[in-house]
């Protein structure tokens, strides 16, 4: 094996690492991920093969709009009222914008491609296992130690990141299932998107998989089915009946439900800190604020600076002064429209790719990319570790298999 050889392995070898790590260690995930950098790298200054792989990934539908994205985030640093260390922290957690050419070029081998995608499925059975092995047993190494149905049973990462990433997971092991050939291995993958799709109603308290999950199964179905309109009517009402009547049957999505339509009409500032009612005073506080300076916005990292200026009670800004808790209103406030343009030409771009693919990928793209859209109302994606991995990792390993405007 020649050193250029060893060198791009040794990206690749990582990334698929990465993939596998970061449901579960974001420690792991991020050593996995720079030790990628590093040997992509090496690649790029040595060898003009890396060079052209990411130069050839620069023309995916999705790697200008995110690379555009990340540089308005720097531009945007110019005028953040921000300190030096708080500007540097936000560019970095953005960082992931502009490696997914580097991702999407590694991506290209199709053998690779096929790793990453069983190291992730990997870490998501083994996430499914513990979850309800943890309805009986406690492990001292989860998150959560409820034993019982009716509880929150989120294991490596909180409840948000979990029931998101299961509800993609459900999606994934029904679109393997169909695609397979082979019987047995199909029924085996409808066996698992059941259980992964139960463990987001039944043994998660994260609304966000509430959400998630069935606007991500709609999405698949309506997508995967296409225009014939009576397979398209009985998989939608499959769908909603099976939401339904999980609903009637769970009592954590029902108490959980209940209790985010009772915080979001009482929410009051001179009330008590709730989940849901915080949301929505971040959401009166980042309109309001992003009125102020609606094209360019506040700068890179001017959230939490100006919203410790608004929330003056320490107990409300522990929660709210972070981030607001929504990747839309957080780019229109940190950098106006244009940056909000930016993030919907991203989401476009994969979007429109999708349906260049074939029904089943274009149904399993567009439920990852309602993934996406849900999440980013509800949280920031995009800045917080692990679901700013997620998009960034799957956008590259969707994409990167995306087929050409010409054979499309």
């Amino acid at each position: 094996m020649s050193t250029e050889q060893f060198v791009q392995n040794g990206a690749k070898a990582s990334l698929v690492v990465v993939f596998f790590a970061f449901p579960t260690s974001v420690a792991l995930a991020n050593m996995a991920l720079l030790s990628t950098l590093l040997f992509w790298l090496l690649g790029f200054c040595v060898w003009s093969s890396t060079r052209r792989l990411t130069w050839q990934a620069m023309s995916n539908p999705v790697a200008s709009a995110a690379v555009a994205l990340f540089a308005w985030i720097a531009i945007a640093t110019m005028w953040s009222p921000a300190d030096g260390s708080t500007v540097l922290g936000a560019l970095q957690k953005y960082m992931k914008l502009l490696m997914i050419p580097v991702f999407i070029g590694l991506l290209q081998d199709p053998a690779t491609r096929g790793r990453c995608w069983k190291a992730f499925a990997a870490a998501m059975l083994l996430t499914l296992v513990v979850t309800w092995l943890n309805v009986w047993f406690d492990f001292e190494w989860t998150r959560t130690h409820n034993q019982g149905f009716g509880k929150d049973h989120t294991v490596f990462k909180d409840r948000i990141a979990q029931g998101m990433l299961m509800s993609f997971f459900t999606v994934l092991a029904a679109y393997y299932a169909r695609r397979t050939p082979i019987r047995t291995v199909s029924l085996l993958a409808w066996t698992v998107a059941a259980l992964a799709a139960s463990s987001v109603l039944f043994l998660s308290a994260g609304r966000t998989g509430y959400l998630s999950l069935p606007i991500a199964l709609l999405a698949f179905v309506m997508f995967s089915v296409g225009l014939q309109a009576r397979k398209l009517a009985l998989a939608t009402t499959a769908v909603i009946a099976v939401i339904a009547i999980a609903f009637t049957m769970s009592t954590v999505l029902k108490s959980r439900t209940a209790l985010a339509w009772e915080e979001i009409t009482t929410s009051s500032l001179t009330g008590p800190v709730t989940s849901a009612g915080s949301r929505v005073e971040m959401i009166r506080f980042s309109i309001d604020s992003a009125l102020d300076n609606p094209v360019l916005g506040h700068g890179t990292g001017s959230y939490a600076v100006l919203a410790k200026q608004h929330f003056t009670d320490a107990e409300w800004c522990s929660v709210v002064c972070v981030h607001p808790h929504n990747q839309f209103l957080f780019f229109l406030f940190e950098h106006g429209l244009i940056g909000l343009l930016l993030f919907f030409w991203f989401i476009v771009a994969i979007g429109r790719q999708a349906l260049r693919e074939d029904a089943s990928r274009r149904g399993l793209v567009m439920a990852f990319l309602a993934i996406l859209v849900v999440s980013n109302m509800t949280h920031s994606s995009f800045w917080l570790s692990t679901e700013n991995h997620f998009f960034s990792l799957m956008t590259a390993l969707l994409m990167a298999a995306a087929r050409p405007k010409a054979q499309a």
